[in-house]
């Protein structure tokens, strides 16, 4: 097995353990954010009472969701809706004046419209003539009490809450059209927090603690008996649940939406990935790409020279060869040994040949003889071009030319 297949398997048993030890140890601290969220079942996320809402209302209810208060998407939607609820269970109801009036326009027209929330903006509290604050012990001279205090609903149903540092409440509310619906017992005086304001032919239903309807309290019994009969005020059989987060979380449509729903794969997908990244980091490193071989140029030269040769054979043109064969033993002379072939017909020249090429002297006269007396004739032979032929490559094979 090659190096980098044994890393990539060390990779990938390192990568198996690190999950295996990530899930071991790992602390597992629970998520205390109050996200309001109806997907979230963290402790104070809306998942069960939204799941459990239809069936706290009535079986026969129908409960969908909604998920914009723009104004123009309110304007589409609220029209032809005045037998239907419209409920927000949210952290902050900052809606603007335009969405707040079309929410009005529905109210009065026979709709109605439940608002559980820690605070609510001015422009709604001036339309239904409330006012809002919260409850600071050391106004009621009281001490900070973190211990469960009582609140109730105007049906006398209780509950017992704890950690509510600072609830709201409402106060001057003896408008018209106004009656609390609940309220929490502080400094021997009942302060209401749930009120019923009616205008014209619906209602609203406003609640200023929206943690009573998270999972943490709605899973505790005489919590969610005090919830699901503040819900069940709701009087209308159809209900809009206002899912203010469904923008930002909308559910994931990739394929790996499993993966990357979930925490533990998650975690272990993103292990691989890395541990991937590694194998190819360290591969490009020690591998590189494959050179390819290159075979060199086969030496055709000798094929070219028979194919010349075979020409001039065929065609009967043994003088032309002859001339060729004696202009290329000296093109080989004066090449290999720089020797002046114009000099042929000099006395001198055998001797110059045979101290060039080592040849003896009687050889060089003999080949010098024979070039002299063929390089000139127009007419030859094949006997004739054979024999010089024979005579020239034997000195070529005393002188060594390849």
């Amino acid at each position: 097995m090659k190096g980098t297949g044994k890393l990539g398997i060390a990779l990938l048993i390192v990568t198996l353990l690190a999950i295996v030890f990530i899930d071991l140890t790992k602390d597992s601290q629970i998520d205390w954010s109050r996200s309001y969220d109806q997907r979230d079942k963290i402790p104070f996320g809306l998942y069960f009472t939204r799941t459990e809402l239809p069936h706290i209302l009535a079986d026969s209810s129908e409960v969908k969701d909604f998920t914009s208060t723009n104004y123009d998407d309110l304007k589409r939607f609220l029209p032809g809706k005045e037998n239907a609820s419209l409920i927000f269970v949210v952290d902050q109801f900052y809606e603007g004046k335009e969405s707040i009036a079309e929410l009005l326009a529905f109210v009065e027209r026979g709709g109605e419209v439940f608002i559980s929330s820690n605070s609510l903006p001015p422009v709604l509290l001036d339309s239904l003539g409330l006012s809002q604050d919260y409850y600071y012990p050391q106004d009621f001279g009281e001490t900070v009490d973190l211990n469960a205090r009582v609140f109730a609903l105007s049906n006398g149903r209780q509950a017992f809450y704890k950690d509510l540092e600072y609830p709201g409440l409402f106060y001057g509310i003896d408008s018209t059209g106004v009656r609390s619906a609940g309220y929490f017992e502080a400094g021997g005086r009942q302060l209401p927090n749930f009120v019923e304001v009616r205008r014209k032919k619906g209602r609203f239903l406003i609640h200023l603690e929206p943690l009573m309807f998270t999972n943490y309290y709605m899973l505790q019994e005489q919590n969610f008996l005090y919830g699901a009969a503040a819900l069940k005020l709701i009087a209308r059989k159809r209900v809009f649940w206002y899912d203010a987060l469904f923008q930002s979380k909308e559910i994931a449509r990739t394929p790996l939406r499993v993966l990357l729903q979930n925490e533990g794969l998650r975690q272990a997908w993103y292990l691989l990935l890395f541990g991937l990244l590694l194998l190819l980091l360290f591969r490009s490193k020690r591998e590189q790409m494959a050179v390819p071989v290159v075979e060199a140029e086969k030496n055709l030269s000798k094929e070219f020279a028979r194919t010349i040769a075979t020409l001039y054979y065929e065609n009967g043109n043994d003088s032309n060869l002859l001339q060729k064969k004696i202009e290329y033993f000296l093109y080989d002379l004066r090449t290999k040994f720089f020797i002046d072939t114009l000099q042929l017909e000099d006395a001198g020249f055998a001797e110059q040949l045979s101290k060039k090429t080592g040849v003896p002297r009687a050889d060089c006269e003999r080949i010098v003889a024979l070039v002299n007396k063929y390089r000139k004739i127009t007419y030859s032979t094949d006997s004739e071009l054979m024999e010089v032929h024979k005579q020239i490559e034997e000195f070529k094979s005393k002188a060594n030319i390849l």
